[in-house]
């Protein structure tokens, strides 16, 4: 792998490494317990006297003492670095009101600056909340998952309100010193979720696009078309670029990011032909019955499972129904309760 690992200080115990020379990238471990991790990966570029820092981790104090204590020794002002967000989850995102100074450059996908924004709206949660209805989740367990889900679609990651907001996509670049990192697409784990690749060295800052502590899970949302052909189009086009090494914001750096990938398409795959299983041998099954028979890596009791992972596994298998509504191979139809009820397609 070649790794070049430097500890940046005893202040961070560890927590702060050097991971690779020209260019020069530290990893912060920003600590946050999640549903399945402990930690975000916030990556700082350094060239000379600039800085890009990827990421921000959760907004607690501990991730804030840490990642402050990272930019006093590394020598980061933060009014002078750039800032990029994968993504506007609150483990990623949720530092940026204490840590990032309004006059900053703030790097972001513009489809998930308006989601968060929307999702501040009690409309957004109406068809969410009619969505999961439809499905056969019940008035009760809605209402409770979509509460839940607030977190999950990043609201409140940070206020935008006189900030150096700036709107970047596919194709377009950031440039640190002499290196320049191409913005790379890779929607699918939220909709606008996006990476920097920097081409020389083949360092690709994939964010939750690809990992391999856990499967990243898939945010759905009403509005957006198949999910899930976006997300494989997205992982099959990391095979056709030139990628040293995956920059992973969770869990260890490791080897073999391509093999993880195949081994992502081709589980959703298994997992989607298994709904197809799960419809054709209950005809008039509803959404979320197949959900709770798709296999997930939780205890088999659904009761035992915290609402936290229900909730993200009922984002994943409405975008896996969506998807195979939308390839014709199930078809659906409301009952006369307004419940989608699922076939396999003749």
């Amino acid at each position: 792998m070649g790794e070049n690992i430097e500890d940046c200080g005893g202040a961070l115990h560890g927590r702060c490494r050097l991971i690779n020379r020209n260019p020069d990238v530290y990893m912060v471990r920003v600590p946050f317990m999640n549903i399945s991790t402990s930690e975000t990966n916030v990556y700082i570029v350094k060239d000379g006297d600039e800085a890009l820092v990827v990421d921000t981790g959760a907004p607690t104090d501990k991730g804030a003492v840490v990642l402050s204590e990272a930019f006093e020794i590394l020598g980061i002002d933060p009014s002078r670095a750039s800032f990029f967000l994968t993504h506007l989850h609150m483990d990623h995102a949720g530092l940026v009101d204490r840590l990032v100074p309004c006059e900053a450059p703030l790097y972001v996908n513009k489809t998930d600056f308006d989601l968060m924004n929307a999702s501040k709206g009690p409309q957004f949660w109406k068809r969410m909340e009619l969505r999961m209805l439809e499905e056969g989740l019940g008035p009760e367990k809605t209402r409770l998952y979509c509460r839940i889900g607030h977190y999950g679609i990043g609201i409140d990651s940070f206020d935008a309100a006189g900030r150096d907001v700036r709107f970047v996509d596919e194709g377009d670049s950031l440039f640190v010193g002499r290196h320049e990192f191409k913005v790379v697409s890779t929607a699918g784990h939220t909709p606008g979720h996006q990476s920097l690749f920097h081409e020389p060295s083949g360092l690709f800052f994939v964010g939750d696009h690809v990992l391999f502590v856990i499967s990243p899970g898939l945010g759905f949302r009403p509005d957006r078309a198949d999910a899930m052909a976006v997300y494989l189009g997205n992982v099959e086009k990391m095979l056709g670029m030139d990628i040293s090494r995956l920059l992973v914001s969770h869990g260890e750096l490791k080897d073999g990011w391509r093999e993880r990938c195949e081994w992502l398409i081709a589980h959703h795959k298994k997992r989607m032909e298994r709904a197809v299983e799960v419809t054709r041998m209950n005809p008039g099954i509803s959404g979320v019955e197949i959900i709770r028979n798709l296999n997930w890596n939780v205890p088999k009791d659904w009761d035992a499972i915290s609402p936290a992972q229900k909730w993200c596994i009922l984002e994943s298998g409405i975008i896996i129904l969506e998807h195979q509504t939308h390839m014709g191979t199930i078809t659906r139809e409301k009952d006369d309760r307004g419940i989608y009820r699922y076939h396999v397609a003749k």
